[in-house]
């Protein structure tokens, strides 16, 4: 079984090129100041939970009009019954994108090894001497397990959305410039930076503080590379490069 803890029944940006739905399970082993789902974090009970009877017969009705299902969260590696989850999806004939913290790496391998996943995206908070301050999580270990994790999805040759949100005062651009050396020592060929999101968040006192405009990001996007773009609000992005 896993959790439910939200569904999101259209989306055309989640899952790019394809339309889907979005799951969000309960529970998260990081406390990134920067989340918006504070509740899937601290309190998952006190969001309505969907069965996953009514996820299926939700998704039965939907067949020849979503294209796939993006599982989210929280954090679904948490959850036991992930991969059972998934494999009845992809037995439903729908595509699966799994979005990850990327803490489980033995999880995105049994999902590989199996074939239950057709996409990924993955986040990549900080530079690795920072994951503990970014993620609250203290364990040496943690980055080393979500650059495995990455290393994997790249190596799999499975579409790989590696994204990082971006906030002044949580990451510097020596910082970005860091994870971007990082990321390509993990084969990683694309990473978009998020334009921090100025809803309801674990550290309510990040929205009081000045971040980086669209147009800083492009340009700091643009001193790293082509392979770095920038993802706005709408879900855009605003960079595009051939």
């Amino acid at each position: 079984m896993i959790d439910i803890r939200g569904l999101q029944t259209f989306s055309l940006i989640d899952y790019p090129g394809k339309i889907s739905c979005i799951v969000f399970t309960g529970g998260c082993n990081f406390r990134c100041p920067f989340c918006h789902n504070p509740c899937l974090v601290f309190d998952p009970s006190s969001q309505p939970r969907v069965t996953e009877p009514q996820f299926f017969h939700f998704l039965e009705s939907r067949k020849r009009r979503l294209d796939g299902v993006v599982i989210s969260g929280g954090e679904p590696t948490l959850h036991d019954g992930l991969p059972g989850f998934a494999a009845r999806i992809r037995g439903e004939g729908f595509l699966v994108k799994l979005d990850t913290n990327g803490s489980r790496p033995e999880v995105l391998e049994r999902m590989l090894n199996e074939s239950l996943v057709n996409a990924f995206g993955i986040d990549y908070k900080a530079p690795a001497a920072k994951y503990a301050e970014l993620t609250n999580v203290d364990d040496p270990e943690l980055p080393v397990r979500v650059r495995r994790s990455i290393g994997l999805a790249a190596a799999s040759g499975l579409e790989l959305d590696v994204r990082t949100t971006v906030h002044r005062s949580l990451l510097s651009p020596e910082d970005l410039a860091r994870m971007h050396g990082e990321l390509k020592e993990s084969g990683v060929k694309r990473w978009v930076l998020q334009q921090y999101n100025p809803v309801e968040v674990i550290d309510d006192e990040l929205s009081c503080q000045p971040t980086y405009s669209d147009g800083e990001l492009i340009r700091i996007a643009e001193s790293l590379g082509p392979d770095v773009h920038v993802r706005g609000l709408t879900g855009r992005i605003l960079n595009l490069k051939s």
